[in-house]
């Protein structure tokens, strides 16, 4: 044994150092026991010191003195140790255990903290069982998540950051069991208000865990996209029947629902004394049949502010009655009715009910329609409706007919198509929702703001117009104030906005806002003229991409903007009146009408000639070529001949030449003399014409039995053949051909479709006549181009729909037959250069349709006044004729509100005005 020591310490007074003893087990347990009987006699120690010191008692005595000071020290040091031991236990507080420690549910450490706790679970379960301790939060989630054998997760209520009364758990898939771990851990949570557990497969059972658990403290409860079924409604209801309950927003959304237990659910909420603000029972398959009710909830809960239907298969029947209570009802401020089929009538007045909601109710801020297979008609009602409306900021109507623009007017233009789209913008409640340009404006879901746009005089600039690039640079008039300062207020969208000015119709910038580097060419419209004007700069505003327009507590909008506030109105200083000086470029042909210069005939010409067979009858080389320039010289003639004549009887749609035909045209010509040509002569000449082009056999523009364009001249050349040469009249081919071009010309010249037009159609009044009935013709032309039109080809109008028209307007009789109807479409459709492999020559366009109604009204020659004889009826002008047809049009063809609108006026638009200074 060895025992060191070299600590300094007190003994009376003294300070003594003890030094290292060295002694054996022999010796010490010896020493014990001599000790035991005296106090350190001389004869012990003595008798000690022999035994085991003999060599000198001095060193002895002094080794052995020291030996038992340090034996009562250490006896004195354990005294004064279990003293302080007792103390500190005494004055210190008893140990926490494991669940005694409050442990944060958000924050940096909180995940941390939770997974500790779990890597100690056994313990703290001891811990809480041998004292009694209550489970904490963690504690019980985590115990149940074992019972259940998932693996632990924070489940919304241990985050890093966020509200500790809100779980947010949207599209975590987490299932029933999860939902059960969560609600355990709700059970001493009580400080959770708001619950966010849309998609998350949550079933029946789920749903009635946690409905039951929340049932006393929830104030929001999403449970969209779930599958809560029949059990889950049944625990929500007793839920909203508690005198406890405190739910203000319900979402069930997408849960499958069906009208039954939909119903379910308003029956509670209109039985029981509930807070409920909001209610979401899209997507659920749900019909006419909730409708009753859903009208009586509207009109009885005074704090229903939203009510979300969208994507169910609610009719025009159901619709109505939802209407009627929207009207009547205060307090509702948003509503999202989309994606039914409120249009969809069913003998109910669903439309009027919608037009009523939208002039009357003033306390709607957001409203979608959105998607309802409202018709044009409904449309342009609906339209009307909304704009005196005043307090609506967000109207949604994508996927009907017309588009919302920037003012929050519903624009509808009668030639755009009905829009086909996929699931358009969602609306939530006041909020924005995007920062992304739409095509239909919304201001609350695109966070559009007040922009003020101001302008500094310097001198005279009235007219003052503004040009933003959202609008397309259109022009917006800003007036002069009282005070003398140009300023207009707008609402702008999110990002960047460049816009500039025009002040006396020269395009600049303001030095009061950012400039730009721009240098672009842009297309602007200032007072009805289209000017293109480059800019090397352009003024720029910027707005911050998230915000609020709307103050939910308020419910007022952070703008001084109403809605649908017409643009002000430039009114120019009253001119003397001048006579507007008509050309043929301000015209409404002279974007689609081509007509027919030399290179284009040349083109025609060339193209006839090659499918021609006339190199098998004119076989001399020489003769050949002459041939093809008298042709040609001739060809503008003999084309218009062709057009007329295969105008009488086509095949079908084809334009074609017939037997009967033919010999109506020599007859005409007197080509047949019964002498040197015979009527049998000419039929062999029409035979050997068609069957000369067997390349073309099969063709359908082609018919076997009668004369394309390109055969006819082929057929002149023929017959001039038999007449005059092999009958010794002429020397040549050449002169043969001369002889028949010269023997028809006083015929021929009689065709002429292009002298028509300048002559009686290309002129101001017929200009002024058709753009002030452009409406009608537009509707009469869509509604008849789609007998023959394959999918996805543009719209054009077959001969068979002309006949139609004619028939529908009830103007055939023995003065207008099926020719007449058939010649006005064939002369009005432009020259083509191939015929035989193009079907545009039977396919018209609205150009030339509108040229078709001037040639039909020029033959029928409706009377402008009661007992005209028909020689005055065919004297009128013929813009007279063409306006009385287009009013018949209107009265028979067109959409009932054109019939309203251009079927009964009450005079001429070509009434002589008295003039206007």
């Amino acid at each position: 044994m060895h025992v060191g020591l070299s600590n300094n310490f007190q003994v009376s007074g003294s300070k003594r150092k003890i030094v290292s003893l060295q002694f054996n087990d022999k010796a010490v347990e010896d020493y014990q026991k001599i000790m035991s009987v005296g106090n350190q006699s001389d004869l012990n120690t003595q008798s000690f010191a022999q035994l085991y010191n003999p060599g000198g008692k001095k060193q002895w005595f002094q080794r052995v003195d020291r030996f038992s000071v340090l034996q009562a020290i250490r006896k004195e040091e354990d005294k004064l140790s279990d003293k302080d031991i007792m103390r500190q236990l005494q004055e210190s507080p008893e140990q926490k255990k494991e669940d005694q420690i409050l442990k944060p549910l958000v924050g940096s450490q909180s995940a941390r903290s939770y997974f500790q706790h779990y890597k100690v679970l056994s313990k703290v379960k001891q811990q809480n069982e041998y004292h009694k301790i209550n489970d904490s939060i963690q504690t019980q989630m985590l115990k149940q998540a074992e019972s259940l054998d998932v693996l632990p997760c924070k489940l919304g209520l241990i985050k890093q950051n966020g509200n500790e009364s809100q779980i947010s758990i949207n599209n975590h898939h987490y299932g029933d069991k999860y939902i059960s771990v969560l609600s355990e851990g709700l059970r001493q949570n009580q400080g959770v208000k708001e619950f966010l557990l849309s998609n998350n497969r949550i079933k029946q059972n789920g749903a009635v865990t946690i409905l039951s658990q929340i049932g006393k403290q929830a104030t929001v409860v999403d449970l969209s996209k779930n599958n809560i079924g029949q059990m889950g409604v049944d625990c929500l209801c007793q839920q909203l029947q508690m005198r406890e309950n405190k739910m203000e927003i319900i979402n069930v959304e997408d849960n499958k629902l069906g009208d039954k237990f939909v119903i379910k659910i308003l029956k509670c909420l209109l039985n029981t004394q509930n807070k409920v603000k909001v209610l979401n029972i899209s997507k659920n398959f749900l019909t006419n049949e909730i409708c009753d009710l859903m009208k009586e909830l509207i009109l009885q809960l005074d704090l229903l502010e939203e009510l979300y239907l969208h994507w169910n298969q609610i009719k025009g029947q159901g619709g109505q009655k939802l209407f009627e209570a929207l009207i009547e009802n205060k307090n509702m401020v948003v509503f999202d009715g989309s994606w039914n089929s409120f249009g969809i009538s069913e003998k109910s007045n669903c439309t009027q009910k919608v037009c009523d909601f939208l002039s009357q109710n003033k306390v709607m801020l957001h409203c979608d329609l959105s998607a309802n297979q409202f018709t044009l008609q409904d449309c342009k009602l609906i339209a009307n409706s909304l704009k005196p409306n005043r307090t609506m900021y967000g109207f949604h109507f994508a996927g009907n007919w017309g588009i919302v623009d920037p003012r929050g007017f519903l624009i509808i233009n009668d030639n755009d198509q009905q829009k086909v789209l996929g699931e358009t913008l969602r609306i939530k409640g006041l909020e924005q929702v995007t920062n992304l340009r739409h095509e239909d404006v919304c201001w609350i879901c695109e966070g559009w703001q007040e922009q003020v746009f101001e302008w500094i005089p310097d001198g005279e600039c009235d007219p003052l117009f503004l040009h933003m690039n959202f609008e397309d640079y259109k022009q917006v008039y800003i007036p002069k104030r009282n005070d003398d300062a140009y300023k207009l207020s707008l609402m702008i969208p999110t990002g960047q906005t460049e816009f500039l000015f025009t002040v006396i119709d020269n395009q600049t910038t303001s030095s009061n806002y950012e400039n730009i580097k721009f240098g672009h060419v842009i297309k602007i419209k200032v007072n009805g003229i289209n000017v293109s004007c480059q800019l090397d700069n352009i003024n720029l505003v910027k707005k911050q991409k998230h915000f609020q327009l709307m103050d939910k507590k308020e419910m007022k909008a952070f703008t001084s903007v109403l809605p649908r506030t017409p643009d002000p109105i430039y009114i120019p200083p009253k001119l003397k009146k001048q006579k507007r000086i008509w050309s043929f470029p301000i015209s409404i042909w002279f974007k689609d009408f081509r007509f027919e210069n030399e290179e284009f005939l040349r083109k025609c010409f060339e193209k006839d000639w090659s499918c021609s067979k006339i190199s098998k009858v004119v076989k001399n080389p020489d003769e050949f070529n002459e041939v093809k320039n008298l042709l040609w010289k001739d060809y503008k003639m003999i084309k218009e001949t062709y057009k007329w004549y295969s105008s009488y009887n086509p095949t079908g749609d084809v334009w074609s030449i017939s037997s009967n035909v033919i010999t109506e045209f020599s007859s005409q010509t007197e080509l047949v003399d019964n002498k040197t040509f015979k009527l049998s002569d000419l039929d062999l000449k029409f035979i050997a014409t068609c069957a000369a082009s067997i390349e073309y056999k099969g063709n359908y523009r082609n018919p076997e039995r009668a004369l394309c364009r390109y055969q006819f001249m082929e057929f002149l050349v023929r017959v001039s053949d038999d007449k005059y040469l092999k009958q010794k009249q002429a020397n040549n081919m050449v002169e043969s051909v001369q002889m028949i071009l010269d023997q028809c010309r006083s015929i021929m010249q009689q065709y002429n479709a292009q002298r028509w037009r300048d002559e009686r159609y290309f002129n101001e009044q017929c200009d002024d006549c058709l753009k002030y009935y452009k409406p009608l013709l537009n509707n009469v032309y869509h509604r008849y181009s789609i007998k023959k039109v394959k999918p996805g080809q543009k719209n054009f109008m077959c001969l068979d729909e002309l006949h139609a028209i004619c028939g529908q307007a009830g103007i055939f009789d023995e003065k207008f037959v099926d020719r007449d109807a058939d010649l006005a479409f064939n002369l009005s459709m432009m020259l083509q250069i191939d015929e035989l492999e193009s079907d545009r020559i039977f396919q018209m366009t609205q150009v030339e349709f509108m040229e078709a109604i001037a040639r039909i009204s020029e033959k029928v020659s409706l009377p402008a006044a009661p007992d005209m004889s028909w020689e005055q009826r065919q004297q009128q002008p013929l813009h007279i004729k063409l306006e009385r047809f287009l009013i018949l049009l209107a009265q028979t063809c067109a959409s009932e509100d054109l019939k309203q609108q251009f079927g009964n006026p009450l005079k001429s638009i070509f009434d002589v005005q008295p003039d206007d200074d």
